[in-house]
């Protein structure tokens, strides 16, 4: 089964139990590190989370996969080594070759909710046009997804305006690989993972 020649290798960061900061909070402040490293890797990082879970958790299950080329990995995991914040609560597996047979593709991608405030500003909108219905608000719920979402979820503070966001992830599972470029949080809209 191919997959993204582009991600030949990987290693794993996996949550360190701890008595004074749980789970979520450990993941939280790995991936806002995690995200400072990716943005100087010219989306050549993907992440992926092997212990993902939607049911009633809802969590990634302490694990983040870093996959890329051997030397990509080599220079984020020097970097990583240098930051305590992460050192300190994950533990960093060494890096391996992702093996020749997979389950298959994944596809981690951040999802933005249009939320409440789109959704009455539509309304108000298309009301003065006189084009508002409820068919009109449940076709545009059912684009922009739930406006309440129902993902695993990291809680972040962006760095550029020091406010704090939730980056929503869905797994998407895929036929085929693809090819492409990941965001400063090693996520894509169109290039996959292996799933493994």
């Amino acid at each position: 089964m191919s997959t993204n020649s582009l991600l030949t290798h990987y290693f794993e960061l996996r949550a360190i139990p701890q008595l004074e900061i749980d789970e979520n909070d450990v993941m939280n402040q790995t991936m806002q590190s995690l995200h400072h490293l990716l943005v100087n890797q010219q989306g050549n990082i993907a992440l992926s989370f092997p212990c993902y879970a939607l049911h009633q958790h809802r969590s990634f299950g302490g694990i983040i996969r870093l996959l890329g080329s051997e030397m990509a990995l080599q220079k984020i995991r020097n970097e990583i080594s240098n930051n305590s914040t992460i050192t300190d609560y994950m533990l960093m597996l060494p890096i391996a070759s992702v093996p020749d047979t997979i389950k298959g593709h994944t596809r981690f991608i951040r999802v933005n909710p249009k939320g409440q405030s789109a959704l009455r500003r539509a309304e108000k909108r298309l009301t003065a046009q006189g084009k508002w219905s409820d068919e009109v608000k449940n076709r545009m719920i059912e684009k922009w997804g739930s406006v309440h979402l129902d993902y695993p979820h990291f809680h972040l503070k962006s760095k550029s305006t020091g406010q704090s966001f939730i980056l929503w992830i869905k797994q998407a599972h895929c036929t085929k690989s693809t090819e492409g470029k990941f965001n400063s949080y090693g996520l894509s809209q169109t290039a996959t993972v292996p799933n493994f």
